[in-house]
């Protein structure tokens, strides 16, 4: 990006040191503490290293959503080229690197992307190269033994997006309503948007579509006349797992999304019909072989799934937390997301797409009244919501040149509505 020239002082300034990265090791959390097991198991040639994010302070109701140019991201200090093999991440307190439950900060997403990436899969789609959201402390992401995202050089600009929402002391009669409307992207005053706003990102802390770059308002959801008025000051806390490019074949990523690549859509509540399908139809350009591919939904949904030529081949299911106010395992929120598709070993077969062949991706939303998963959080319309498909692939084995260089897959056809759930 041109900002990219323009940031490049304050990037030195606001990188994080070692000292920070080796204190975050040492009180991670249960997740990351599988995360580093499972790579340790892989091999002495794979490292590990868990960074902090500079810290945001919010008050009840404020939000933050940062500009991925202005957000440099520690990365690993290889001396040469090296290879991502998995990371995780989660959002914590900058006071005492304890991870905060979704009911008091609502990781709506963090993802990292670097300078010159794109989606190959959605090109108008959503672009970025790792991150996930409320589910990503109990979803580490670990690339299939073998592969690895190979970073051609150590010192490349990697930026962030966090956005998360502060959704303590809310305004309101029911406090659980507007917990899901503040999260959820809903207009209210005070949040910087306009009611034909309603459900975008606008609405919960994305300024770019603004022309005043000096706006030092503080915009948050409606909070109580008894919530404090000091702020609280959080981080990102993410690990990288790594190796040297000799070490590991190349892997790509992109990100699958429904409907027609959009960033996020609404799904309006329907007790007669209360499930809800968004499916789009992409056509493969060339011949790759899917090494893995993992869902990404919000509170309410009841899976997302891939077809290959109207062939049934997986689903990613959600999991719910069921314990008020425990990180990882918050009642009412999506707190994981099962694999959808992973290439077992080195030797077992992938999951190989041919030029032409079609790929159909349906993500599912319940939209009744009714959703005891997600209790006490109010059930029927959801705003916001995504339906993605992760997706790490490489060249089919008679394809390697073509596939460094995907054209994105074209849009055959897209559908939203009711329908009965698989």
């Amino acid at each position: 990006h041109a900002a990219n020239h323009a940031i490049a002082a304050r990037r030195m300034l606001r990188r994080l040191t070692w000292f920070a990265a080796w204190f975050a090791v040492a009180a991670r959390g249960k997740a990351m503490e599988w995360f580093l097991a499972k790579q340790e198991m892989a091999g002495e040639s794979v490292r590990s290293a868990t960074y902090l994010s500079e810290a945001f302070a919010l008050l009840p109701g404020e939000f933050v959503y940062t500009d991925e140019d202005e957000t440099p991201m520690e990365f690993p200090r290889a001396e040469g080229p090296y290879a991502i093999t998995g990371f995780v991440g989660d959002i914590v307190y900058a006071a005492t690197n304890e991870s905060v439950p979704l009911s008091e900060v609502y990781d709506h997403h963090w993802v990292i992307t670097h300078t010159g990436f794109a989606n190959a899969l959605c090109r108008d789609g959503p672009t970025y190269t790792f991150g996930i959201g409320a589910e990503s402390r109990d979803t580490p992401v670990a690339f299939p033994e073998g592969y690895g995202y190979h970073v051609p050089h150590p010192r490349i600009y990697w930026g962030a997006n966090i956005h998360c929402l502060r959704t303590e002391y809310l305004a309101g009669d029911d406090k659980y309503e507007a917990v899901k409307e503040c999260n959820e992207c809903y207009y209210a005053p005070g949040k910087g948007c306009s009611p034909r706003q309603n459900g975008t990102f606008t609405c919960c802390g994305d300024r770019s579509d603004t022309d005043d770059d000096d706006d030092e308002t503080v915009y948050r959801c409606p909070v109580a006349a008894d919530a404090p008025a000091e702020p609280v000051s959080y981080r990102l806390r993410y690990t990288l797992n790594y190796t040297t490019t000799d070490a590991v074949a190349s892997a790509r990523i992109g990100v699958l999304t429904t409907p027609d690549c959009d960033t996020y859509y609404n799904v309006l509540r329907d007790d007669d019909s209360p499930e809800h399908l968004s499916s789009t139809t992409f056509t493969v350009p060339v011949d790759l072989e899917i090494l893995l591919a993992i869902g990404h939904q919000h509170v309410g949904a009841l899976n997302i799934s891939l077809f290959v030529n109207d062939r049934f081949v997986c689903a990613s299911f959600p999991t719910y937390g069921a314990s008020p106010g425990v990180p990882g395992d918050e009642q009412g929120y999506l707190v994981k997301m099962s694999d959808c598709f992973r290439k077992a070993s080195p030797d077992a077969s992938p999951l190989v797409l041919r030029q032409g062949d079609t790929v159909r991706l349906d993500s599912w939303y319940w939209v009744g009244s009714d959703d005891p998963r997600i209790a006490p959080l109010p059930g029927g319309t959801h705003l916001n919501v995504m339906g993605y498909m992760y997706t790490v692939f490489a060249a089919a084995a008679a394809n390697e040149t073509t596939a460094q260089a995907t054209p994105p897959w074209r849009v055959l056809a897209t559908s939203t509505g009711a329908g009965a759930v698989m």
